[in-house]
């Protein structure tokens, strides 16, 4: 039950910001700044960067900032009653931008509001089955974040629907009623892993371990079965809250922000996931630069979605069997490689289409590689602020690499002209954030066989 409510809040709350490329460009009809200047052989427009970035972009980084807030909340009052505030803010949000007329208001309601109802959610949905499973916890990692992707595969249709039937008025209105609605219900699904379950599990371990020792002491004379016990006992005690694969104790947020493999994973994640949503959002919008129709840059949106659904999945199980920074290397890799080699020189629809399958399946791993990652260097004790932290980052990079790219994209020509140069710089940022997860294995173990 706990899976299946995470997997719905993911469905809704980061489906709707995976989906956010389609109010991207009803906002760029609507507040682009095109103005009509005369020139000696007639009309043109000049084209300046349009506001309406501004309210995907605040919406991003006020996204990662509740996640750092929501971190340390869930400590304090419990994740059910910190996703129900999730889902008042993001409700609020939503339907209060169904009333607004200017980009300054949008940006307060879509950006602020919904923005950190959102994150509040996510940082929630995205860690809690890590304390009801100690195995299999890629798996169940991906089955939920394949949520955010199943929503936006669902949701940017729907949205696009919406627009088309109720306006662009109506359904935000319609959507912040179901964001609220849903996500209310998921919160009462968001519980934390009772003590006395923990406690008979640890117990288990700790008869399972002593059962084979007294076999194994019996063979050599009863001298280590004792002290073999009363390690698994201190182990069992601390719950996961050392590292699986290091000698280092880290048991509070100063150690973990003391830490190297920290920063080398925080850095690579406040990379790759604003390059990330630079993708989703301007897909349609690019889409159309280089020629295609409105409808073909939606499927285009949607394809990347729901390819994320199979990665985040597929990849969750295989990082169970081959470790999980070993999987966020290798996926990574192939994000970077996709940019160079597939979305520079796309200039159809198939292999837009074809870009968005490879994208979506390896770029989608991100969410689900980031808390498993945490856990494997840090434990699970304090997961969710620990994965709130790496939020503060993001919170710059989220924010900014959207205008960085509305810049080339716009001044360095439309038409197709600056869609490559993008593409380039989402390539780069990629290339970036892998060199930082290659320095995090390498400080880990650098035998390259081992699970990690």
């Amino acid at each position: 039950m706990v899976v299946l409510a995470a997997f719905v809040g993911m469905f809704l709350a980061p489906g709707i910001t995976n989906s956010y490329g389609i109010f991207e460009e009803e906002y760029e009809k609507l507040y682009s700044n095109t103005s009509p200047t005369t020139a000696a052989g007639g009309s043109s427009s000049k084209s300046s960067l349009s506001p309406a970035i501004a309210i995907g972009a605040v919406h991003l980084g006020t996204n990662y900032l509740f996640t750092t807030v929501a971190g340390a909340l869930c400590e304090r009052i419990g994740m059910g009653l910190t996703t129900f505030i999730g889902a008042l803010l993001v409700g609020a949000g939503m339907f209060a931008a169904g009333f607004c007329t200017k980009v300054w208001q949008l940006v307060l309601a879509q950006g602020v509001l919904s923005g950190a109802g959102i994150g509040t959610i996510f940082i929630i949905v995205s860690t809690i089955p890590t304390s009801w499973f100690s195995k299999n916890q890629g798996f169940l990692i991906g089955v939920v974040h394949s949520g955010s992707g199943v929503g936006g595969l669902v949701l940017a249709p729907l949205t696009r629907f919406l627009i088309n039937r109720y306006s662009l008025s109506g359904a935000l209105k319609i959507l912040g009623l179901i964001l609220v609605i849903g996500i209310a219900l998921v919160s009462l699904g968001m519980a934390t892993k009772p003590d006395e379950l923990i406690d008979r599990e640890d117990e288990d371990n700790i008869d399972m371990v002593a059962s084979f020792e007294d076999v194994s002491s019996s063979s050599d004379g009863g001298s280590s079965g004792c002290v073999s016990v009363n390690k698994v006992t201190s182990l069992a005690k601390k719950r996961m809250s050392v590292r699986s694969f290091g000698v280092r104790d880290v048991h509070s947020t100063k150690g973990v922000l003391k830490s190297q493999e920290f920063w080398y994973l925080n850095i690579a994640v406040m990379l790759a996931e604003a390059s990330f949503y630079v993708v989703l959002f301007f897909l349609p919008v690019y889409s159309i630069g280089i020629g295609l129709t409105s409808e073909q840059g939606a499927l285009i949106a949607g394809v990347a979605n729901g390819a994320t659904i199979i990665g985040r999945i597929t990849i969750g199980y295989i990082a169970d069997l081959a470790g999980n920074i070993n999987m966020f290397l290798i996926t990574h890799v192939f994000v970077t490689m996709s940019c160079f080699f597939l979305w520079f020189p796309a200039k159809s629809f198939i292999i837009m289409i074809v870009f968005a399958c490879t994208f979506g399946l390896f770029a989608g791993s991100l969410t689900p590689m980031v808390p498993l990652c945490s856990v494997t260097l840090f434990g699970q004790n304090g997961l969710a602020n620990n994965v709130g932290l790496l939020g503060i980052g993001m919170v710059l990079t989220t924010s900014g690499a959207p205008v960085i790219a509305r810049l080339f994209y716009e001044k360095l020509g439309q038409n197709g002209a600056g869609y490559g140069t993008v593409a380039l710089f989402c390539g780069a940022i990629y290339f970036l954030a892998t060199l930082s997860i290659f320095a995090l294995r390498i400080c880990v173990s650098r035998n390259p066989w081992a699970k990690i």
